[in-house]
């Protein structure tokens, strides 16, 4: 006995081959039907998941940017500024680091490393090592943090500070020691910094919720 259910409203149409009884074919219309209630639910669970994660990160970038926009004018460095920021919305409790990078934008001011990618790079160790220090710890930072300097490059072809500069200003300038950032506060160079620090801490947050994921 074949009994199939072909109405126009019904996309399921439980089978029964050989043998059927009304019994078992309400238990397979019964199983059909839980079946497809439990794959609702997880596509509604998975379509929750990803608007609350998307608004989590959308909240996160806010407050960053309001953070930057705000302490960058006090702290005056792109890596103090980039790690403050973190440091305030993860809650990483480590303020007396941001007094240590004063000396990192540029790696002692010689045109080097960014400070926004210093400062970011430091929020995503603290985040991802274990606290142990001998032999038997694994490293965990070192995946998010190539992944945030391959970001960065994308967006400004280098994570060299005088590289960065010219790629937001499109002029080359001759940052190599100290006294060649003073010529950049005249021209205007510092105010492209916000923007590019709001980029670096946009690139370490989401690798920072990864972890919580």
């Amino acid at each position: 006995m074949n009994i199939i259910m072909t109405t126009n409203q019904n996309r399921f149409k439980p089978v029964c081959d050989g043998k059927c009884t009304r019994r078992s074919f309400i238990s397979k219309s019964i199983c059909t039907s839980i079946g497809v209630a439990f794959s609702t639910d997880l596509l509604l669970a998975g379509s929750s998941k990803s608007l609350n994660d998307s608004k989590q990160e959308d909240e996160t970038t806010t407050e960053l940017d309001e953070l930057v926009d705000k302490y960058f004018p006090i702290l005056g460095t792109c890596s103090q500024t980039s790690f403050y920021a973190l440091n305030k919305v993860f809650n990483l409790d480590a303020d007396e680091f941001v007094k240590s990078l004063a000396s990192m934008p540029g790696i002692a001011l010689r045109g080097e490393t960014c400070g926004a990618v210093t400062g970011s790079l430091l929020a995503i160790a603290m985040v991802y090592e274990e606290d142990i220090f001998d032999d038997a710890r694994k490293r965990l930072s070192r995946e998010p943090s190539y992944k945030f300097c391959t970001q960065f490059e994308k967006k400004y072809s280098s994570t060299r500070c005088r590289d960065v500069i010219e790629q937001v200003t499109g002029k080359k300038y001759p940052v190599n020691k100290p006294e060649d950032y003073s010529l950049l506060g005249p021209e205007g160079v510092y105010d492209h910094c916000p923007a590019i620090i709001k980029e670096a801490v946009h690139i370490a947050a989401e690798l920072i919720l990864e972890k919580s994921v």
